[in-house]
């Protein structure tokens, strides 16, 4: 089934780039072919977050007493979800140290949600994903340079020499933020969308941010042994001995002046504060288990896997939405995987 390219919704600020559509396909066919060449190698893997540092069940429970506009789509006061969350790093390496500087990732996939998904062949689907990352801006929010990135980060010497040109100075430095970090744990910092998602449908719609953010205020040292997969050992640590709770956050938007098509400016926290709306709980666990490290790789995170209530909203989420429902088909069909979807 060929997936429908989103219509924009202008009365949330969303505006098409000029052959934003065109762009899109061609960003889907890109990676593709990059992952169809990997593919004769070994196994074909995400061409983001390839490292899985760890699947782990969860519970996300909504809080009793959220505003009623907060209470849209899977946000029903006092409703506990089960839940899956894939830690990750944002490296397309695999073998990528952990020692290394990275973006890092939290993806949640809500499980026995009811009614109808926006994504054309998930249309009854029972989950709900979140999709986030530790930093609150992306390097670029125009498609046409997320190709042109795309086309030259896997490309010759010459390709990777070109990439401070076309991102510019700017996007440069956006982008050594994005993937510069080092963290000590992963259940110890805080994630973001950094992209609006739409809250509630009808004239009740707003655009909205989430936030994941850490109840513990406790920060790991990084280990002097450390080696290159540490962080799943420090997670593993942390759950052998207690639970982790989290609160997850919506920050909605307060001003025509706070972009939904540009990533690279994150909504100021004054003018427009975040609000809670969850509890997320971790069990004390094991996940290093071959079940779950199996489901971790093989699971689909996708922010068009979705109600409407909380549709992605921008640009580079209506590109995601080629882009992710082409790789995830391409991956099953090179490993030879069925869909797997709790």
């Amino acid at each position: 089934m060929k997936i429908s390219y989103q219509v924009v919704d202008e009365s949330l600020g969303e505006k098409l780039f000029p052959n934003e559509e065109k762009i899109a396909f061609e960003t889907a066919d890109t990676i593709e072919n990059d992952l169809r060449k990997q593919r004769q190698t070994g196994i074909a893997r995400r061409d983001v977050h390839a490292k899985l540092t760890g699947l782990v069940k969860a519970e996300f429970s909504i809080n009793k007493d959220i505003p009623v506009h907060f209470a849209q789509g899977v946000f029903i006061p006092g409703k506990t979800y089960q839940a899956y969350i894939r830690y990750s790093n944002g490296s397309a390496l695999p073998n990528r140290s952990d020692k290394k500087p990275d973006g890092r990732g939290m993806a949640i996939k809500l499980l026995d949600v009811s009614g109808v998904k926006v994504l054309d062949n998930a249309r009854e689907a029972s989950t709900q994903d979140f999709v986030m990352q530790n930093h609150t801006a992306f390097f670029t929010s125009n498609p046409a340079t997320y190709l042109a990135v795309m086309k030259r980060i896997n490309g010759n010497i010459f390709d990777k020499l070109s990439l401070p040109f076309v991102l510019g100075f700017r996007g440069l430095m956006l982008a050594s933020k994005f993937n510069g970090g080092k963290i000590s744990n992963p259940l110890q910092i805080r994630y973001n969308s950094i992209s609006p998602y739409q809250l509630g449908v009808g004239f009740n719609k707003i655009a909205v941010k989430f936030c994941v953010k850490p109840v513990s205020a406790e920060t790991d040292p990084i280990p002097q042994d450390a080696d290159d997969s540490f962080l799943r050992t420090a997670m593993q640590n942390t759950l052998n001995n207690n639970d982790v709770l989290f609160k997850f956050y919506v920050q909605p938007k307060t001003s025509p002046n706070m972009s939904v098509e540009d990533y690279t400016v994150e909504w100021d926290e004054e003018q427009a504060p975040f609000h809670e709306i969850a509890t997320i709980r971790i069990p004390k666990q094991n996940f290093q288990t071959p079940e779950l490290d199996n489901l971790g790789e093989n699971l689909s995170f996708n922010p068009w896997h979705t109600l409407a209530e909380h549709r992605p909203l921008g640009c580079l989420n209506r590109v995601r939405k080629i882009v992710y429902e082409r790789i995830s088909r391409v991956r099953r069909e090179l490993n030879k995987i069925p869909t797997q979807e709790p």
